[in-house]
């Protein structure tokens, strides 16, 4: 019983507020709360908890506010300084909203500055009463420039998700060069610098072996001709597509084209991907594309005497030999220059 006792007036002590009017109060009540909520079910349980958000939110306002540390420049009650409890409030405020599930969301932080400069705003139109007012014409330019730089925070961060989605959904974005950029932070990630083309080319490459590497020499000639070498590398890159995982919207944005040349008694086969997709440097008219340059040649090969009438001498035959060099061009042969001022890893 004494143990009990003892622990009983140790709370009193320390957890006791100094009034039932206090923002302690507020922060007790919070508590409690959360407390009754993992005891209660159902919509009891998201009633509390909804409870227990608003006194937390009602406490740490009137607490930060209260409190002189968490002034900036505070001197003296004439000299109050700026005040940090609207943003610290905001906090609270933004994930009551948007992330109460304890799940982070990106609307959390983007309508953080938003929501702490309406709640620093407040006490210039409630009045005595309390009742609404209009701001006095002192205090109309210092909410101009609160709301126009709250604002703008919001923008950058909106700005730095809509960034992510897009290298999310153009990863070959980051062999680009961004080193003039005044806003852009080049993230460094495994494979970022490598164009998707080259993962196109390379996934080309087994298919169009299987198509013409030892398969006989006139059969491939014919499917070297124009039309058919369009159908074929337009087969062979649909299924490359479809093959890549994961897939993302780059994709769509890669053209594979392919040209013939005769070399000795052989040809040479350029396989080109080209980036039709957004692009840092808009006054660079070139092309970004990455390159494979396959070799097709003819080797000979004795057929079986099976295949020979009785007492024929076997005949050579002529298959083709299909190799490839590895991809060249945008971001692999001369890397785009970590000139930018910071390199996030």
């Amino acid at each position: 019983m004494k143990l009990l006792q003892d622990i009983y007036d140790w709370l009193q002590k320390n957890l006791r507020p100094p009034s039932a009017f206090s923002w302690e109060t507020l922060i007790l009540l919070s508590l409690f709360s959360l407390y009754m909520a993992f005891l209660a079910t159902q919509w009891v349980a998201e009633l509390l908890v909804n409870f227990a958000w608003i006194f937390l939110i009602l406490g740490v306002f009137w607490g930060t506010t209260s409190a002189n540390q968490f002034r900036v420049g505070y001197k003296s009650p004439v000299e109050p300084g700026f005040p940090l409890s609207p943003w610290i409030t905001g906090v609270l405020v933004s994930m009551y909203i948007f992330s109460r599930d304890g799940q982070l969301r990106q609307e959390t932080l983007v309508s953080w500055p938003i929501i702490s400069a309406i709640i620093a705003a407040l006490p210039d139109f409630v009045g005595e009463g309390p009742r609404l007012k209009i701001p006095v014409p002192q205090k109309r330019q210092n909410l101009v420039i609160l709301f126009g730089t709250q604002f703008l925070l919001s923008c950058w961060f909106q700005f730095y998700f809509v960034i992510q989605h897009w290298l999310g959904d153009y990863p070959s974005l980051m062999a680009d060069d961004f080193h003039q950029s005044a806003f852009v932070v080049k993230r460094e990630l495994a494979n970022s610098t490598i164009p998707r083309g080259a993962l196109i080319l390379n996934t080309i490459e087994p298919k169009l072996y299987e198509r013409l590497d030892g398969k006989p020499w006139p059969q491939v000639e014919r499917l070297l001709l124009q039309d058919q070498r369009v159908k074929l590398i337009n087969a062979v890159e649909a299924e490359a597509k479809q093959q890549i995982s994961p897939k993302i919207a780059e994709d769509a944005y890669w053209e594979v084209n392919s040209a013939i040349s005769s070399s000795n008694s052989g040809y040479n086969l350029d396989l080109r991907a080209i980036w039709q997709g957004p692009r840092a440097d808009l006054q660079n008219q070139e092309n970004y594309s990455v390159g494979k340059l396959c070799q097709i040649t003819p080797s000979s090969v004795r057929t079986t005497p099976a295949a020979n009438p009785t007492n024929a001498q076997p005949t050579p035959a002529a298959i083709g030999n299909f190799a490839c060099a590895p991809v060249r061009g945008w971001g692999i042969d001369q890397p785009s220059a970590k000139r930018d001022s910071f390199i996030r890893q």
